[in-house]
């Protein structure tokens, strides 16, 4: 399958030449929390920071204390090695301390010429909602100044509906892994969400939406069918030799509930009324991610996945000093437990130092369980 995803990841494979071809201003970003739509509305180009290319973070270490999230840690080894000069910003949101943390760090000590912070409220209340509108206000005041361009509505309306068309298209693939013989892996499936965080996003639709062709029309491969359904969901994600480890057992890897699964894409963007309040309430409504004080959200989301997908196990996996899914791990197990769902708990490091132990827990968990279903 691997070749008819090639030239859709290759997007991302090699974001940053094809980022540099570009004559408009890049911004760098972080959190799913990003307003994109407003940064393309401004005639930029918003492309997520993944730190993928760095697994020694011993410069970041100088910078920041080590016991933080090496997805943290390596996004600034990246920015430290000059990987991110040809960027002309950087937006950030206070998604968690440390991520709040690398935005002092990136502030003080980089050369990037414009770094800005979103603050972002720790519930999705309308009092929150509210708030979270006038952070993107203020947002767009600031773009407007620092880049001299202005941001009208018509502006963001078409940006809305090329991330909508995004968002469409990821869902419809999602939904082929809801059969009992999904067409693709849960490697491919991450790495083709994050081709359309690249900031190329109608390069991006056109070739998902010819992808989405092509696996329609491909023969029902009844030999891959009774496989055990795997669910991935926890802090960020993207480490495809996790994921290779789980189907090599025999599992299968129907949907990831994490920044770079469903997360991502779920929902749309309404496109009636001012684009500004639809786009604030699009980022409070859709599932919270661990540092949202609402667990039972959280939950109850992840639980509607499950049933949606045919979900018979969930692998949660929290990136080491990922303090907020670790607070977040012993509620969903529970709630998971009552509901006889059976989970693994995995703490990887992104420098796949513990990828040994990861592998040997990961067999020993789907020995049994491949074999019961």
């Amino acid at each position: 399958m691997s070749h008819l995803t090639d030239r859709i990841t290759d997007l991302h494979r090699n974001r940053f030449a094809l980022l540099k071809e570009k004559s408009r201003p890049k911004i760098g970003w972080i959190s799913i929390y990003t307003p994109e739509e407003i940064l393309y509305a401004a005639g930029l180009i918003p492309y997520r920071i993944t730190g993928e290319t760095r697994t020694d973070t011993s410069k970041a270490g100088g910078y920041m204390h080590r016991n933080i999230c090496s997805y943290v840690l390596s996004c600034l080894e990246e920015a430290l090695d000059g990987e991110h000069d040809f960027c002309a910003g950087v937006l950030m949101v206070n998604a968690c301390d440390g991520r709040r943390r690398l935005y002092d760090v990136w502030r003080y000590f980089l050369k990037t010429p414009f770094v800005h912070l979103v603050d972002l409220p720790k519930s999705s209340d309308s009092a929150a909602k509210i708030y979270y509108v006038q952070e993107f206000r203020h947002l767009i005041n600031t773009l407007e100044r620092e880049f001299r361009v202005r941001i009208s509505d018509d502006a963001l309306g078409e940006a809305i509906a090329l991330c909508n068309e995004t968002r469409t298209l990821l869902q419809r693939l999602y939904a082929l892994r809801k059969q009992e013989n999904p067409p693709i892996s849960g490697s491919e499936a991450i790495n083709i969400v994050k081709s359309g965080m690249t900031g190329l996003k109608k390069a991006f639709n056109r070739e998902l939406s010819e992808l989405l062709t092509l696996l329609r029309e491909i023969p029902h491969r009844a030999k891959n069918g009774n496989r055990h359904r795997v669910l991935i969901c926890g802090s960020y994600f993207d480490q495809t030799e996790i994921s290779e480890i789980i189907e090599q057992t025999g599992a299968v890897i129907v949907c990831e509930d994490i920044s770079n699964g469903v997360k991502y894409f779920e929902g749309q963007v309404r496109t009636d009324g001012d684009p500004v309040e639809a786009l604030g309430e699009y980022y409070m409504e859709k599932a919270t991610c661990a540092r949202m004080v609402d667990s039972e959200k959280r939950f109850d989301h992840l639980w509607a996945l499950v049933q949606e997908y045919g979900v018979q196990s969930v692998i949660y996996l929290s990136l080491k000093f990922c303090d907020t899914n670790m607070l977040d791990f012993p509620y969903i197990r529970q709630r998971l437990s009552e509901k006889g769902v059976p989970v693994l708990f995995l703490e990887p490091e992104r420098t796949g130092t513990n990828i040994g132990q990861i592998s040997t827990r990961i067999e020993a968990f789907m020995e049994t369980r491949v074999n019961m279903f």
